[in-house]
């Protein structure tokens, strides 16, 4: 059987949850509860956080891989850019944070997410602190800034 969005070596205990998910056409939120469905409307072949609070598990330590250990609630706690070259701006990705770990994480944006709840954790990032903000620069991860606030509200509501 093939596992669309895990590696090839991916752990049984991960192939087991990957099948249950897609059994039931989804999972259950470990923050807030929320139902997520799996299915064509979300836009990408994988899911991995809350449509509804943006919220994620630790689950991986390479994209796609399902081998971490950790389990932690990750938060969604900034936006930045998907890499489309010099002087180009991509899509939006979601920044979460391991609350258990402190692992960082880019995850895209799913068609059926809260353009709200995005743009939330956009403005709420603009008051993290200076230490979270030294490391994602050391990761090598752009925190989306205030001068980046008309290409986000684009992005997500058109313009206006």
């Amino acid at each position: 059987m093939t596992y669309p969005g895990l590696s090839p070596d991916a752990s049984d205990a991960a192939k087991r949850e990957w099948e249950l998910e897609h059994q039931q056409g989804g999972f259950t939120c470990g923050h807030c509860g929320n139902f997520v469905s799996i299915d064509e409307r979300m836009g990408t072949l994988n899911r991995n956080h809350c449509n509804v609070c943006l919220w994620s598990k630790h689950v991986d330590e390479a994209k796609g891989d399902r081998k971490a250990a950790c389990g932690g609630q990750m938060e969604p706690i900034g936006l930045t850019f998907k890499h489309e070259g010099v002087g180009k701006i991509g899509e939006l990705m979601l920044i979460h944070h391991c609350a258990q770990c402190g692992k960082l994480s880019i995850n895209r944006i799913a068609r059926d997410d809260s353009e709200q709840a995005i743009f939330d954790a956009y403005t709420q990032s603009l008051e993290l602190s200076e230490t979270l903000k030294q490391q994602m620069a050391d990761a090598g991860i752009y925190l989306a800034n205030t001068a980046d606030g008309q290409t986000v509200r684009e992005q997500l509501f058109g313009k206006l």
